[in-house]
């Protein structure tokens, strides 16, 4: 195989990799663009139930339970223990979608972060391939260049050259 032909397979197998990685970030900008609506359309519902506190009512439920567990001497206080547990968990009924919101929020904007890092990590290796296939273009170019003169690499051919060919003519003016 001579020097071009080995220069167009690395070529091709950088192309290759380089429709790759575009590919990758076309669909992680489709997923992008689907977590970022997303986001969107739980603003209002989040922003409308910011007051609801859920952590006090999940402590005030353990704290019942535990009181249930150990305090609960005679059925007539265990039965007024049970009353307020069910009081607790038709609150938390009530929250549930509230606490669904905000950890669909937390993940979608741990997604858009991942998107954005992984977008610009492969950004980076483009580059990267970018730069090494203009390196292997330019060879290639001067390959094609020299054997057009009849140069080769490693010597000339039997064919005559003239000074035009082998060095750089300056007139004077």
């Amino acid at each position: 195989m001579t020097n071009e032909e080995e220069l167009m397979v690395k070529v091709n197998e950088l192309e290759k990799s380089k429709a790759e990685l575009i590919e990758r970030i076309k669909e992680l900008n489709k997923r992008l663009r689907y977590k970022k609506y997303e986001q969107k359309a739980l603003e209002p519902f989040l922003e409308e139930t910011k007051n609801i506190r859920i952590g006090p009512l999940r402590k005030d439920k353990r704290d019942l339970e535990f009181r249930i567990a150990t305090q609960a001497y005679t059925p007539q206080i265990e039965k007024e223990l049970l009353k307020g547990m069910r009081a607790l968990d038709s609150e938390l009924v009530k929250v549930r979608e509230v606490e669904w919101a905000r950890k669909k929020k937390k993940l979608v904007d741990q997604d858009v972060l991942d998107a954005d890092k992984e977008i610009l990590s492969i950004e980076e290796k483009l580059k990267v391939i970018r730069e090494e296939l203009k390196q292997f273009y330019d060879n290639i170019k001067t390959i094609r260049t020299a054997s057009k003169r009849g140069v080769k690499f490693g010597g000339f051919d039997n064919e005559m050259l003239t000074l035009g060919d082998i060095g750089v003519i300056e007139k004077d003016k």
